[in-house]
């Protein structure tokens, strides 16, 4: 009896402090049958090619008569802010990994004592925290109240090093440094998709991240030139030429990440300085919209449903009778 009243009196106290909010989240949701959320939350819009659950008719109405310019020029103003670092920091990634193919020409696996078996499990250990890492950085990303320190952190990272990769002396040390670098590009790739989603619907989304790829290639192009431009440093301080292809490309990163703290540009909300405050708030209900939404082919009672967290209580019952069946 007792029990019973808690639980009663609990889920007043919740439905309470949901008909106070807005927009109804999922953890408000998450124990009401359909009939029992407040009225606001069973308003769907049809909003952007979405039907979209729990917005406020005010929110709804500003977001339907943004302007097709505006949008434009705001999309513009986040294409010009956020892609192109990214795309920079995607492409130096991607010569720090690649550019000891480079350091083998210029004589690192002699210098060091490399044979052909380590030589490939120098090349190969790289991509095992690269593959295991990038979910688990993506959890602490999420973490971060400001997603630019973590992928500056990560970009700053790789860029030490890679730096360092010129001034090891032995096989092991080399070994440690492709594993460390490994660590750090694992969570830049799903970090800068995770950040773009804040800014995009998903069918812009592809476009952007296009960009990425079209860097990474960029970076195969030159390279080899620009190692064997670098190379021509042989002697320089008393380095071989390989290690100041480690050291000066490993300093490119370290400023770009350093860099990332100030420059990348986090969430809407904290685009105050280069924002409008009507540019803000589309952007922010825009990111409600994508996750928040369905599209028209998609709906019915049951992805409703799921979309709030509501639990059928006819099916629920029936499943647990079943299992005690069992």
């Amino acid at each position: 009896m007792a029990s019973t009243d808690f639980s009663q009196a609990a889920q007043g106290a919740v439905t309470s402090m949901a008909e106070k909010k807005d927009v109804i989240t999922v953890e408000d949701t998450a124990q009401y049958d359909l009939e029992e959320l407040p009225q606001k939350a069973k308003q769907v819009f049809n909003i952007d090619g979405f039907n979209v659950l729990g917005l406020d008719p005010e929110d709804a109405d500003f977001y339907n008569n943004f302007s097709h310019a505006d949008r434009q020029r705001t999309k513009h103003k986040v294409d010009v802010r956020l892609v192109p670092m990214l795309a920079a920091l995607y492409l130096v990634a991607h010569l720090d990994r690649s550019n000891i193919g480079n350091t083998k020409i210029e004589g690192i696996d002699d210098d060091l004592g490399i044979n052909g078996w380590q030589w490939n499990l120098l090349l190969s250990l790289f991509f095992v925290p690269y593959v295991l890492l990038e979910v688990p950085s993506n959890i602490i990303l999420k973490k971060f109240d400001r997603p630019s320190i973590h992928m500056g952190i990560l970009a700053t990272g790789w860029g030490v090093m890679m730096t360092l990769h010129g001034v090891v002396n032995n096989y092991a040390g080399i070994l440690v440094l492709r594993i460390l670098l490994g660590v750090f590009e694992a969570g830049f790739f799903p970090g800068a998709v995770y950040l773009t989603s804040f800014w995009y619907m998903p069918r812009d989304l592809a476009a952007r991240i296009s960009w990425f790829y079209c860097f990474s290639a960029l970076s195969g192009a030159f390279s080899g030139l620009l190692a064997a431009g670098i190379a021509q440093m042989d002697g320089v301080g008393g380095y071989e030429g390989w290690r100041w292809i480690f050291i000066l490309e490993g300093l490119v990163s370290v400023i770009l990440g350093i860099l990332v703290f100030f420059v990348l540009v986090d969430t809407p909300a904290r685009g105050h300085k280069w924002l409008s405050p009507d540019e803000i708030r589309f952007l922010e209900l825009q990111r409600f919209v994508r996750v928040r939404g369905f599209e028209h082919d998609d709906f019915s009672t049951a992805s409703l449903r799921r979309i709030v967290g509501i639990h059928d209580p006819v099916r629920t019952s029936k499943t647990r009778r079943g299992k005690r069946g069992r």
